[in-house]
């Protein structure tokens, strides 16, 4: 994969892409709160088993991809075990959103064009240019919102919409 065409481009582009994950996000988790609480924990079959435990995952992956960003990586990816109910999953995305804003504010061309090196979670190394695991992590997070939302409408709940578009014209 190549960067996009210019460094202000590259900037641009993933700023926009961050703050359509936090837009995304925060819209599903007002979602959730229409929804019933045996509901938001009744066993799916999906990768992460319900409403809950998908959306702390998803949280989860975007604090341990943050924590890799910023150089401080997390030892394990937090689930649904640190974020077990809505009240402590809203706790945890408004703190994560608050240290994901910062950081979009703060990126500059120089740092996506960086490599980062991290580990997976099987302890195999990598080390790519930031901006690429960057794109990972919100194309992970929509991979997951997408579950989400056929979750949703299998229960019978309005799911939002959360498609790239819907945010572009949204603002």
């Amino acid at each position: 994969m190549t960067a996009p065409d210019g460094e202000k481009g590259l900037l641009n582009l993933a700023r926009q892409n961050l703050a359509y994950t936090l837009w995304a996000d925060r819209q599903h988790m007002k979602a959730l709160a229409y929804v019933a609480e045996e509901h938001r924990l009744l066993e799916t079959g999906t990768s992460h088993g319900s409403l809950l435990g998908t959306m702390a995952h998803v949280l989860g992956a975007e604090q341990v991809w943050l924590s890799r960003f910023l150089g401080d990586p997390l030892p394990t990816v937090p689930g649904v075990a640190e974020y077990p109910d809505l009240d402590t999953l809203e706790w945890g995305f408004q703190e994560h959103g608050a240290s994901l804003e910062f950081f979009l504010a703060s990126l500059s061309s120089e740092q996506l064009l960086t490599d980062v090196a991290w580990q997976n979670t099987r302890g195999e190394s990598f080390e790519r240019p930031l901006w690429e695991p960057l794109m990972h992590m919100v194309q992970h997070s929509g991979y997951h919102r997408g579950q989400m939302t056929t979750m949703l409408r299998q229960l019978g709940y309005e799911p939002p919409v959360t498609d790239l578009i819907g945010y572009l014209t949204s603002r």
